[in-house]
């Protein structure tokens, strides 16, 4: 049986893949790959967009790309860890398409977005799964502790969930756990939401280099 795909474990890779479809009805993702807008600082790479510049480890991959229509704009990029079984995802929308996202999920209040998108992994899984739990991390989290005070440094209202998936998929017999974070924020009408998922030690070991790329982003205000 088929377990990979692109280089990665066949969940994390669905997981991936259904986070961008689920976006690109209708039309579709165009990727750039690591080109001159990226340069060196030490074992670090920087990246900068028309929404966001942020840095990111160098033996990490990286995609980008946009998808909608004009005023209906969602940018996205994803950062892969080396060892492909964690990713970070980040997505940036424009305010025509911060209400449709809104709108067609039945979504009345950011706070409610990483429930939302936490649950939506979940039941995917579950599907595939029966055995798949899913446990909350609480607030005591360091990790969690971090995410705040980012927030709070750039005057951020921030929202967030950390949770653990235990027995997520099956592997050549053996059950694989998978720990994500669910961040969802406001600027301007504007969603930004970012996600760190991956398999549970994977996960652990990229934990430093998540706190470097968030600390690393710096948003542009972007007219629709």
């Amino acid at each position: 049986m088929i377990t990979k795909l692109f280089g990665m474990r066949l969940p994390l890779a669905i997981f991936v893949l259904s986070v961008l479809i689920f976006l690109a009805v209708g039309s579709s993702m165009i990727y750039s790959t690591l080109t001159s807008n990226l340069v060196e600082n030490g074992n670090w790479l920087h990246i900068k967009t028309d929404v966001c510049e942020l840095n990111f480890p160098r033996g990490w991959y990286m995609d980008k790309g946009s998808v909608g229509e004009e005023n209906k704009t969602i940018y996205i990029i994803n950062l892969f860890s080396d060892d492909f079984q964690t990713i970070t995802h980040l997505e940036f929308y424009s305010e025509g398409a911060t209400q449709d996202f809104m709108r067609e999920n039945n979504l009345t209040d950011i706070s409610s977005i990483p429930d939302f998108e936490a649950q939506r992994i979940y039941n995917w899984l579950l599907s595939q799964s029966e055995n798949a739990t899913l446990y909350l991390i609480g607030e005591k989290s360091e990790l969690l502790n971090f995410v705040k005070n980012w927030g709070e440094k750039h005057g951020y209202e921030i929202y967030y969930l950390l949770i653990d998936i235990k027995n997520a998929y099956k592997e050549s017999n053996i059950y694989y756990n998978t720990t994500g974070l669910f961040i969802s924020l406001m600027m301007d009408h504007r969603l930004f939401k970012i996600i760190f998922y991956g398999e549970e030690n994977s996960w652990e070991k990229n934990q430093d280099n998540f706190k470097r790329i968030l600390s690393s982003i710096k948003i542009f205000e972007v007219s629709d």
